[in-house]
């Protein structure tokens, strides 16, 4: 991926967590708004693309999101809190396969995994998924 064009971007907001994609036409994007994922969603649906690379990035802390043998792939920002007691924010991650959503929680902005669960994807923001539509399925 192109790190000059991130860092370009990652000076205007220097405290994001980044999601950094790179689609099946070699188009690069670095996402620092939520609100961008369902562009890139639109996008992706109104053109038949799909990821090759996926990573989330806090400052130069990146990890990759597992993407392999995917029929979609779910990201969404999410919140644990307890009363009277810490509240964590994530960002909970997913590959779809048939119906079930593999997810990961990350601790945000450290970018641990903190939960791995399976869930029904029925469960899931239908807005958050961005699913295969490429010629291969």
């Amino acid at each position: 991926m192109n790190t000059e064009e991130f860092l370009k971007r990652y000076k205007t907001n220097k405290s994001a967590i980044w999601i950094r994609c790179k689609l099946t036409n070699g188009e690069e994007f670095n996402i620092d708004k939520h609100d961008e994922w369902i562009d890139l969603k639109k996008k992706c649906e109104s053109e038949r693309l799909y990821f090759s690379e996926l990573y989330l990035q806090f400052k130069s802390h990146k990890e990759t999101v597992d993407i392999e043998d995917s029929d979609g792939i779910y990201i969404v920002k999410s919140v644990i809190g307890k009363m009277g007691g810490e509240t964590r924010h994530y960002f909970t991650t997913g590959k779809v396969k048939n119906s079930k959503v593999d997810k990961k929680m990350w601790i945000t902005p450290e970018l641990i995994i903190d939960k791995e669960y399976e869930d029904e994807i029925e469960n899931c923001f239908e807005e958050a998924i961005i699913y295969d539509k490429t010629e291969k399925n």
